[in-house]
């Protein structure tokens, strides 16, 4: 797994030297520190589908981060010390017909956000892909938020639809764009 210390100082911070951070699988023991940084995205109401954050560290100690690196699912984190500073979870869909296709889903710590969190995590998430003969990934993506959307697309994702509605939060309906990204050349299939 990668480690990077490339993550860029926050606009504002000149001179500043960017802190350190490493890209791996999940462990058992991040358990803890994931779920504080995923219930301080969630609750935000913002960035991800959900509104509550219902599952204990020993649901996700057991359930995710057990064996996070297999050919049907990669958890990944981003660690700044003992602090989760992001996650990505990269899974095959189930049916026969689209077993080529694994989604992604992503968080990132909102005081981490613009230091390479995200790209950084997507590299890992690609390599999984095309180690486990992955040949598309897909992911959906709230309309505004362009952060997300301009670091999908910096890696070469294409927007494929639109979900009108497809979200009903308690700010009320949010449209999703659909973003995909090949990772074999469907021209020599």
């Amino acid at each position: 797994m990668g480690t990077s210390t490339e993550a860029g100082a926050r606009p504002g911070d000149e001179g500043s030297v960017p802190e350190p951070f490493q890209v791996r699988p999940a462990m058992p023991g991040d358990a803890a520190a994931f779920v504080q940084m995923w219930r301080a995205v969630v609750a935000e109401r913002k960035f991800v589908r959900t509104e509550r954050a219902p599952h204990s560290v020993r649901y996700y100690r057991r359930r995710y981060f057990r064996r996070s690196w297999t050919d049907e699912q990669a958890s990944i984190v981003a660690v700044s010390g003992e602090r989760v500073i992001g996650h990505l979870n990269v899974s095959r869909e189930e049916s026969p017909v689209t077993r080529h296709v694994a989604s992604i889903g992503m968080a990132v710590a909102r005081d981490w956000r613009g230091r390479g969190v995200g790209s950084a995590l997507m590299v890992e998430a690609i390599r999984w892909g095309r180690h486990f003969r992955v040949e598309k990934l897909a992911l959906s993506v709230y309309p505004d938020n362009e952060a997300a959307l301009s670091l999908y697309r910096k890696f070469g994702f294409q927007v494929e639809g639109r979900l009108t509605g497809h979200s009903k939060k308690s700010i009320g309906y949010r449209d999703e764009v659909v973003m995909g990204l090949w990772l074999i050349d469907r021209a020599a299939q």
